[in-house]
């Protein structure tokens, strides 16, 4: 095909001729197709960009100029979208990336907040009076109950809640009403 057989193809597909359009997608599709394809490597992606291509063609014509050749236009305009498209999957993979390690931090994060507030608690827990600290510890190590630990150590389950609030107004003074939330949470998830 010619330039100037080129340029009569784009002035007849600019005023509406659907023929001469569709002369124009049988001549280029392929090729462009191709052409796209060896800059994204991925053809179904090449296939899509190139029938963009000739949609916006279609839907702009009457607006549009082309000076030299549809040929020229049409590879330019599939050149533009590829590389567009690859900067969008860039900037869609730096996006990604970030947001894994976003989510890699906060799992850090987590666990670090996790093992603070352990530290806490067995800072506490050690400077408890003996039968506090004992009773403490089989509730919240052992998991017993009220009930499991006041007939094991052979003492009221009253006692038992008086000397586990005993140990946590204490525990309470060492972390933070987050932390010690989460561990009332935990605790009374035991009691019964």
């Amino acid at each position: 095909m010619t330039q100037l057989s080129d340029k009569t193809l784009f002035l007849k597909i600019k005023e509406g001729d659907e023929a001469a359009f569709n002369k124009a997608f049988e001549s280029y599709y392929s090729r462009l197709c191709f052409f796209a394809d060896n800059i994204i490597h991925d053809y179904d992606q090449s296939s899509s960009i190139v029938q963009q291509v000739f949609v916006d063609l279609w839907l702009k014509r009457a607006r549009l100029d082309v000076v030299y050749s549809l040929k020229g236009f049409l590879f330019r305009s599939v050149r533009n979208q590829a590389l567009d498209w690859l900067r969008h999957r860039k900037v869609e993979s730096e996006y990604l990336q970030e947001l894994s390690f976003k989510q890699e931090e906060a799992v850090f994060l987590d666990q670090l907040e996790l093992a603070e507030l352990n530290d806490k608690i067995n800072t506490a827990i050690q400077e408890l009076p003996e039968r506090c600290r004992e009773i403490f510890v089989l509730c919240r190590f052992e998991g017993l109950k009220y009930a499991e630990i006041a007939s094991q150590l052979e003492i009221s389950v009253k006692t038992v809640e008086t000397q586990m609030s005993i140990a946590l107004k204490k525990i309470r003074t060492k972390v933070s009403d987050s932390q010690y939330f989460n561990l009332l949470v935990f605790i009374f998830s035991k009691k019964n």
